[in-house]
């Protein structure tokens, strides 16, 4: 049985219509995130680490509410 595949990011939510989430970290990591967009695979690392370290602060942020 096969599985369903997503659509691709970029046909399945336009660029620039995502809505700020309300939270100024993961807005960050979305943001930095959308900057691989034509990288070099070797800068993704970075990247993901980057915004990895951001969604942390911000959840640690979120529990300090």
């Amino acid at each position: 049985m096969t599985e369903p595949h997503a659509a691709p990011l970029e046909q399945s939510v336009p660029a620039g219509s995502v809505p700020s989430s309300g939270v100024a970290a993961a807005d960050e990591a979305e943001r930095r995130l959308a900057e691989l967009d034509g990288a070099p695979l070797d800068q993704h690392v970075e990247a993901y680490e980057d915004t990895h370290r951001l969604l942390q602060e911000g959840l640690a942020d979120l529990d300090e509410r």
